[in-house]
């Protein structure tokens, strides 16, 4: 468990294996929320960073994993919070179960086998809350300054980036990808041609910093490597040979051989 400052109002929370955001204004605004169980670290790093758990006032859910909504449901008991979602992942959230892919997508077997270790067999239960504001693509939310909302289906449903323009522009990318061992693919994918359409946009916009659901948050030059990554060396999906066909003969055109009748 750590804090690191992006910006003057940004912060890092590392919660683990994944990472939530702070940032602070007049008010407090968090983006993900970690495992379940993860209240007591956020509302200790709030505390660290000199202000108290009562001012967060705006919960954002990039999407509604275990690991990015596991704690919302606790942290907006105890704060007051609002929590907002997409409209697509609100059902998850409000049912407090969030079902695996049926066939999820990797770009390596490193991914496949990260999924299998860490993902496959854990739980999919949350604490159920309810989502206050369903949020669309290109929302404009008064906090912070302003933060623009993306909709990157692609590793689920219904994931949301956050776009936050300043001194320094900031893209909270959720789990679009990851920076786990340099800036890479998600570990798994829903919908992998969703996910491909959603890293070229994301590569459209002009962001000094990249930050990630998994990994370090990228602190210059982000988006020229999201373009070198995403757009100028895109993962080529692996081809499937097409099957030969079957040569299908009619019986009467067949030939047969037969050996000469032996003489006695």
């Amino acid at each position: 468990m750590s804090i690191r400052r992006i910006t003057e109002n940004v912060y890092e929370l590392q919660l683990g294996k994944v990472n939530a955001f702070l940032l602070e204004d007049e008010k407090l605004t968090l983006i993900d929320t970690g495992v379940p169980d993860s209240t007591g670290q956020i509302i200790e790093m709030i505390r660290e960073v000199g202000r108290q758990p009562e001012e967060l006032k705006h919960i954002l859910l990039t999407h509604s994993h275990p690991d990015h909504a596991g704690s919302a449901a606790q942290l907006k008991m105890i704060t007051g919070a609002k929590v907002y979602m997409h409209a697509a992942e609100k059902m998850n959230l409000e049912k407090g179960f969030v079902a695996k892919p049926p066939v999820p997508y990797f770009t390596s077997l490193a991914n496949k086998l990260m999924y299998n270790l860490f993902i496959k067999n854990a739980p999919g239960l949350i604490p159920s809350a309810k989502a206050d504001v369903l949020l669309q693509d290109g929302d404009w939310l008064p906090i912070a300054g302003g933060l623009h909302a993306i909709h990157i289906p692609g590793h689920s449903a219904g994931q949301l980036a956050f776009f936050l323009p300043g001194r320094k522009n900031v893209l909270f990318a959720a789990d679009a990808a990851d920076n786990l061992f340099g800036l890479g693919y998600s570990c798994f994918y829903e919908n992998f041609t969703e996910a491909e359409r959603s890293l070229e946009r994301l590569s459209t916009f002009d962001f000094d910093i990249a930050c990630f659901g998994h990994g370090k948050s990228i602190m210059r030059g982000a988006s020229e490597r999201f373009r070198n990554k995403f757009l100028k060396h895109k993962h080529k999906a692996p081809t499937v040979k097409e099957a030969r066909p079957y040569l299908v003969v009619e019986k009467d055109a067949i030939v047969r051989i037969q050996e000469p009748e032996e003489k006695n």
